[in-house]
């Protein structure tokens, strides 16, 4: 690991919350965290005071904040909710059924998966569209592109959706149980990481699928930069960058994110993307949050990290890399919220 960048300056500030973190996401100047037992928070990303909070029965799996950071979906297995932060309200959205997936396609519409269906919603909380009832449980979808069309993941493949009355449906089929679904900013590639501990990567606008195995365990996170370029996944002891410049990946191998300290098996806890520049922050479960630059990688080949934001006292649950690219937030399954700074200039 080298250290002659000084990339990290200093830990910001630091907030407990009383619970295990299940979820963290960033938008609008700040932090929301989703607890396992059904906390939802939201703190001011520059000072760390609390903004608002609320307690779900039944725990939360999931929070997605507005762009603006002034409402979030909060999901979880007995249903899901549409929190505005400064007023408190909160709308139930799609009675009890289990909501996992919540995402917003722009200030005025999100969509939820619960159950066999993907319904899309204004951002009053008032139901657009429902899908026809998928093959089986929607385990992930994303906004595609323009956001005219969805990307569903259930088993048996990936759906391509227009969420309208009449929208067309299209079958990219895959017989296998689908985890975690991805997708570039443009739309061209969609990448399923899946239960047979292979992904698969669909074209949207052709007729092809590629498929990369020999995964030790299952892929249940997949991620592609802000540039489509590259895409990370876990499935493996290491994160897995691989590069979609050009005809895509076929035929390569990814660059192999290591943890420091390989002696003890750390297992991948999250990891975040810089919003613009090629580097990514990867979580471990011995408690290490690091950055790579995986363009100093080889393909095939182990790649160490750049510099250590901060070794955390329990496992890295959840990670954020904040959208100025200067500060990354980290919930650590004690509970403690860290903000950290970084140079990123420095290492690009």
């Amino acid at each position: 690991m080298s250290h002659a960048t000084e990339l990290v300056q200093r830990s910001a500030w630091q907030v407990v919350i009383p619970d295990a973190p299940q979820a963290l996401g960033l938008a609008g100047g700040r932090v929301f965290i989703a607890g396992c037992e059904g906390t939802a928070l939201a703190v001011d990303s520059g000072t760390g005071q609390t903004v608002g909070s609320q307690q779900v029965e039944g725990g939360l799996l999931g929070i997605a904040p507005s762009g603006d950071g002034s409402k979030a979906i909060l999901a979880g297995p007995f249903g899901s909710w549409l929190w505005t932060i400064d007023g408190g309200d909160v709308v139930e959205l799609a009675g009890k059924s289990w909501c996992s997936v919540a995402r917003w396609a722009n200030e005025q519409r999100f969509a939820l998966a619960t159950g066999r269906y993907v319904s899309v919603f204004d951002q009053t909380g008032e139901l657009l569209w429902k899908s026809e009832q998928f093959p089986s449980t929607v385990t992930d979808f994303s906004w595609l592109g323009s956001y005219r069309r969805l990307a569903v993941a259930s088993y048996g493949g990936v759906h391509l959706v227009e969420p309208r009355p009449g929208g067309s449906s299209t079958l990219m089929p895959f017989r296998g149980s689908l985890l975690a679904l991805a997708s570039t900013p443009n739309g061209r590639w969609i990448v399923s990481g899946n239960q047979d501990a292979t992904l698969q990567v669909f074209r949207s606008d052709k007729d092809v699928r590629l498929e990369m195995e020999g995964y030790p365990s299952k892929i249940s996170r997949v991620a592609f930069d802000s540039t489509g370029r590259f895409l990370a996944n876990d499935g493996a002891p290491e994160v897995s960058v691989w590069d979609f410049r050009g005809k895509g990946p076929s035929g390569t191998a990814p660059v192999l994110l290591v943890p420091s300290d390989r002696s003890g098996d750390p297992e991948i806890g999250s990891f975040s993307w810089h919003p613009s520049k090629p580097l990514i922050a990867v979580g471990w479960d011995d408690g290490d949050c690091l950055i790579y630059r995986p363009t100093d990688g080889v393909h095939g080949k182990p790649l160490g990290a750049l510099d250590q934001v901060f070794a955390a006292d329990s496992s890295v649950e959840a990670l954020h890399w904040g959208h100025d690219g200067r500060s990354i937030f980290v919930a650590e399954s004690s509970g403690l919220i860290s903000r950290c700074d970084v140079i990123a200039d420095e290492a690009a």
